[in-house]
């Protein structure tokens, strides 16, 4: 009976800690999605610049695309970085408790979604630097 509350309490801090996971993944998501929405609205206005040679757009070398698009695109990394932030603190918090075994590494999970926020950044200062 005592082996079978162990195993039970045992799986279910895996399963708390599998969701901490799932729900980084989830930000992660989400935060990929918007930096290639802010890429792809960027490069909108420059599609609309070159469809439209003589239109009034070509007056703003930086359209409301290129600001709207590099937000977006500094908003997805910073979403990345909170991501790695939370996931980090919880599983600290949840290491210290002795739920997890040794095994459980979190600085995988935590190095992947800052590597992901670096690239964000990178994007958005590529997207800033590059002339239409």
């Amino acid at each position: 009976m005592e082996k079978e509350k162990l195993d039970s309490e045992t799986m279910a801090h895996r399963l708390i800690y599998f969701a901490a996971e799932r729900t980084l993944m989830a930000w992660i998501r989400s935060a990929l999605g918007l930096m290639a929405l802010g890429f792809v609205i960027d490069r909108f206005g420059l599609v609309l610049r070159m469809a439209m040679p003589h239109a009034a757009v070509d007056v703003y070398p930086k359209a409301l695309s290129f600001w709207a698009g590099t937000i977006m695109v500094v908003l997805g990394a910073l979403m990345a970085v909170a991501a790695a932030v939370r996931y980090w603190r919880f599983s600290v918090s949840y290491h210290r408790e002795g739920a997890t075994g040794p095994r459980h590494g979190i600085m995988l999970g935590v190095a992947f979604t800052v590597l992901i926020a670096a690239l964000g950044f990178l994007i958005a200062f590529f997207l800033t630097v590059t002339t239409d």
